[in-house]
């Protein structure tokens, strides 16, 4: 499907099942305990992150102003995580070369959530979208699950999915191989908010996983090739809502409204 005027392509995600924190074999601390989710319903997802047209065209219909472009604040930039904010960069200028193909970086959590509330109010007064269901980020669950296409293992060949060098600027969408559901650019730069709040999994079956209701750090997830010498689909970054960096971008889902997943109840104690 393609959203009209916006040109933006999604494919259709059948539910399934995902186990996170585990295809990786050699997971970072925080990439565990080994969680099985069930996913009850199918979404639809981006075949692509969106694009600097397709956040033009946002700004052109509503004037909106990202959080870097508010007074000039400018950018955290990729060699400079740690640094203070580059004042004048943001998605119009992040620093490097990109054209209209390329996706969008400079966005924070909360432009992202801007951008899919326009989305999804604009295609409710158009009749659009199916009964119940919202343009949102993806969760977690959700991205790995499309990320590997249904599977529990990696493509054998994962070089072929990513632009190879992590600290060149950001290349056309859909420029390498797509994975078996056709979505491209899942590895590789730039990193992709996704809706749930960061914490570590619960290690035990749960329903529709969405993160817990509340923590001190949004999810960003993407593979930290090249970094860590090992490319996975597992792979997790964590920041606060507000931060807005050169290297990260968003990438729709539509769906219906994911829900925070509390905490598993503690075991029931076995004293008398």
């Amino acid at each position: 499907m393609s959203v009209p005027g916006l040109h933006y392509a999604l494919v259709k995600a059948p539910a399934g099942v995902v186990v996170m924190g585990q295809v990786n074999a050699r997971p970072q601390s925080d990439e565990g305990p080994a969680t099985r989710v069930t996913l009850t319903q199918s979404f639809w997802i981006g075949v692509t992150e969106v694009t600097v047209a397709q956040w033009s065209y946002f700004t052109a219909a509503t004037g909106y102003l990202t959080e870097a472009e508010r007074g000039g604040v400018g950018l955290h930039v990729l060699n400079d995580k740690a640094g203070p904010l580059r004042p004048g960069l943001s998605w119009r200028n992040p620093g490097f070369f990109q054209d209209d193909t390329h996706p969008v970086v400079g966005i924070s959590f909360q432009d992202a959530l801007q951008f899919c509330r326009w989305l999804t109010e604009r295609e409710q007064t158009a009749g659009r979208l199916p009964v119940g269901h919202s343009y949102t980020l993806p969760t977690e669950a959700q991205w790995e699950h499309a990320c590997r296409a249904g599977s529990d293992k990696e493509p054998a060949s994962i070089q072929d999915y990513y632009w190879p060098k992590p600290n060149l600027p950001t290349h056309p969408v859909a420029g390498r191989k797509p994975n078996a559901w056709g979505i491209y650019d899942l590895y590789g730069y730039p990193l992709e908010w996704n809706f749930d709040w960061y914490a570590r999994y619960p290690g035990v079956d749960v329903t529709d996983y969405a993160g817990p209701p509340s923590a001190n750090d949004r999810n960003i997830i993407r593979p930290h090739h090249e970094m860590r010498g090992q490319e996975s689909s597992t792979n997790r970054w964590s920041t606060t809502g507000d931060t807005q960096n050169d290297w990260v971008g968003l990438r729709l889902v539509l769906a219906v409204p994911p829900k925070p997943t509390p905490p598993p109840a503690p075991p029931a104690s076995t004293k008398k």
